[in-house]
């Protein structure tokens, strides 16, 4: 029975992605990108640099070209495919660093596992993985760099064992520059968190320690060189800390605020910034906190019944230092965003270091203090999974047939140039708080600038 639950927690996260990525219809976003169209790799490559200087929109431009408007067997199986295996990656690495080892086929891992899969597609963070191919890309790609980045690190941090690969300085200086310009935020909180981590280590041992806190090893001079000389190429080269700051969506929406603003008005700026504060750090500090409070709660009451000791921290020293070095990161990276109300999927990064924090806690409550053998929450576990498996394909698949309607008028449409569509022509099915479904229609905002088959798109009220 532990094997086969063993295995069900491992596979239904792939399949929830495999159903997710393959049974998706682009969206505005990704059609006004290029797909449906003839790919142009160097243009793409070229005006994504320039647009908002990110590997991560570099790569979403150029292999958004490569897909069809609705999945059917052709090229895009390829990179379909690659997004589901980025995912289970990006699951996997959450795991690795929660464990400080790799995953094994194990009951006690795939619980972790599976929890850390449900930790984000049971929130809105979540979102961010099925809303659209552009944001899709995007963000997989940021996840996935942030945590092989920072897995060294934190594993050194916490006197765990590096794993051999990054102690070559090729690799070493390859993720470094990956990860330098995969986001605008991500490699200036990971460098300011560093630097806060060593004033720390250093007022602690200024007086016991033989060596200096701040020699570092040759592996961590060569990936903070690599994310130095990307981060420098992408400010100085290219777009700067990015084109969307002059975007009505940014500055509106999410209250921008920009440095001339609070050099102008500095008190009415720093209402703002603390207002950008409050709903940053309550979106995921606060989501991970009444998680917390939940599932501590109940392991707590176990404990109670069980005669069990219960901590709310780790025993071990090492929890106790991934926590501490997840949390600084969290926090630094959610302040260095304070000139906007973040939106779900830019705190990604910060909401991962989250993740860990809450899978080291909930090991420590559930797995380590031997409260339970895994097998009652891990059928609870594959049951939720199961359900949300279910529930998304059937979204996907009604969506996915209005879709194909859509496609056919516009492709049938032989006497105009220009197609009047309604937003209302295809709307995906939500539930309330877990989406597991598309954006919110076929165009929304992006209506005035669809091409389909060669055909301009218009708004028809």
């Amino acid at each position: 029975m532990k094997r086969i639950l063993t295995y069900l927690l491992y596979g239904l996260p792939v399949i929830f992605f495999a159903v997710c990525y393959f049974l998706m219809t682009v969206w505005g976003e990704d059609i006004i990108q290029g797909a449906g169209t003839a790919p142009d790799v160097w243009n793409d490559l070229v005006g994504a640099f320039h647009h908002n200087s990110r590997l991560s929109d570099m790569y979403a431009w150029t292999v958004i070209n490569f897909f069809d408007f609705q999945y059917s067997f052709g090229i895009d199986t390829i990179f379909r495919l690659i997004d589901v295996m980025m995912a289970t990656g990006l699951i996997y690495l959450l795991t690795s660093l929660i464990l400080g080892r790799r995953p094994r086929l194990k009951l006690k891992d795939a619980l972790i596992f599976a929890l850390s899969f449900l930790i984000i597609f049971l929130t809105p963070h979540g979102y961010t993985f099925y809303r659209g191919f552009s944001v899709i890309h995007n963000y997989l790609i940021i996840g996935l760099t942030t945590l092989v980045f920072a897995l060294p690190f934190v594993r050194e941090f916490s006197g765990e064992k590096i794993p051999k690969i990054y102690q070559k300085w090729w690799f070493a200086l390859a993720i470094g520059l990956i990860f330098g310009m995969s986001s605008n935020i991500t490699p200036i909180a990971f460098l300011l968190s560093f630097v806060v981590v060593k004033l720390g280590q250093w007022w602690l041992t200024r007086r016991k320690a033989k060596e200096s806190v701040w020699k570092l090893p040759s592996w961590q001079i060569w990936m903070l060189a690599g994310m130095i000389i990307t981060l420098g190429v992408a400010y100085i080269f290219g777009a700067g800390i990015s084109s969307y700051a002059n975007n009505p969506v940014y500055t509106e929406t999410y209250d921008y605020l920009s440095f001339g603003e609070i050099f102008q008005n500095f008190g009415a700026s720093l209402v703002r910034i603390v207002k950008h504060m409050a709903v940053n750090f309550g979106y995921s500090f606060g989501l991970c906190a009444l998680m917390a409070i939940v599932l501590g709660g109940l392991a707590w009451m176990t404990s109670k019944i069980k005669s069990h000791e219960f901590r709310i921290l780790p025993k071990d020293e090492t929890g106790c230092r991934i926590i501490l070095l997840c949390v600084i990161f969290a926090a630094v990276y959610l302040l260095c965003g304070t000139q906007i109300m973040l939106p779900v999927r830019l705190a990604l990064p910060a909401y991962l270091a989250l993740v860990v924090v809450l899978g080291v806690m909930c090991k420590n409550w559930w797995l380590d203090s031997k409260l339970t053998a895994g097998l009652v929450p891990g059928l609870m576990m594959a049951i939720v999974i199961t359900v949300m498996i279910v529930i998304k394909t059937g979204f996907a698949l009604d969506y996915r047939g209005q879709m194909a309607k859509v496609f056919q008028l516009i492709e049938s449409n032989d006497y105009s140039l220009e197609v009047c569509i309604s937003p209302e022509i295809a709307k995906p099915k939500k539930l309330p708080f877990v989406n597991l479904g598309q954006d919110e229609t076929f165009a929304d905002w992006a209506l005035p600038y669809l091409k389909v088959y060669g055909k301009e798109i218009r708004y028809c009220p």
